[in-house]
Order: C-alpha cells, then structure tokens, then sequence
C-alpha cells in the first residue's frame, strides 16, 4: 500500500471516528437536556397539583405536610446547575477527536514534507487548516463559556 493509500485511510478512518464520537456526544448531550426538562417540568405540575389540592380539600389531602399555607405557589422550571457538558464520555471523545487530529496532523506534516503530487500537499494543508480551525473554535468556545459563567 501506498503512503497516499495508507493516509487516505487514515483519513478516511479519523473522519469517521470523529462523527461517531460526535454523534454519541450530542446524543448524551440531548438526553441529558431531555431528563432534565421533564423533571422540571414533573416537580413544576406537582406543585401545582399540591396548591389546588390546599385550595379544594386541605385537612383530608395526602400530598399535604402538616402545617403548610394554602397559598404556596410552586416553583417555575429552572434549568438543573448539576447538568454540566464535562461528563466523562465527554472527556473520552474530546480525547478520541484530539488523538485523531494529532495523528492526521502528523501524517499531513509528513505528507507535505515528503516528495509527492503537489494536489497531495494541497490536500494535507487544507487538513492541517481545517483541525487547526477546528481546535481553535473549541478554544474560542470554552474561554466564551467560561466567562459567561463568571458573570
């Protein structure tokens, strides 16, 4: 097998290990979103069960503790703060994705630096400018992320 071959497949192989991990990620990511919507969502309907169950019938209702007001008003839905994006499987792509760059950035270098077709070398360096874009958007995205927590 060629070194074109073998770099073809590398590629080939990266790209596709960085979709699924991609897509495995966002999966967790919208589950997480999911549960922690319908709880809110879940304790929201509760308290409103709880206050019409004060207002209608209060000495005889079961989900009424002992010495609470009728006019307690449940809690708005508010967004869980435990639900964080630095899971472990997070952590487990974001290495799968940065060991895949640093090979096809290594293989890219090699490529270029190697005798070849120049459309070869032309395709190396958009790779190289492509995983070099890519992590510098995460790197934007984390410092943006971070001072929005700050404030």
């Amino acid at each position: 097998m060629t070194f074109g071959g073998v770099l073809l497949l590398f590629v080939l192989l990266g790209g596709l290990a960085g979709v699924i991990a991609f897509l495995f990620r966002a999966m967790i990511e919208t589950k997480n979103q999911r549960i922690a919507e319908l709880t809110g969502e879940r304790d929201y309907w509760r308290g409103l069960v709880g206050v019409e169950a004060r207002l209608v019938d209060p000495p005889e209702h079961a989900l009424i503790p002992g010495g609470t007001t009728a006019l307690a008003l449940p809690t708005t839905p508010v967004e869980d703060p435990t639900h964080k994006s630095d899971t472990r499987m997070a952590a487990y792509a974001l290495a799968i994705q940065a060991g895949i760059s640093v090979v096809v950035l290594i293989l890219s270098f090699w490529l270029i630096v190697s005798p070849t077709d120049p459309v070869a070398n032309t395709v190396a360096f958009n790779l190289i400018t492509f995983i070099v874009g890519v992590w510098l958007g995460r790197g934007v995205d984390y410092a943006t992320d971070r001072a929005a927590k700050r404030s």
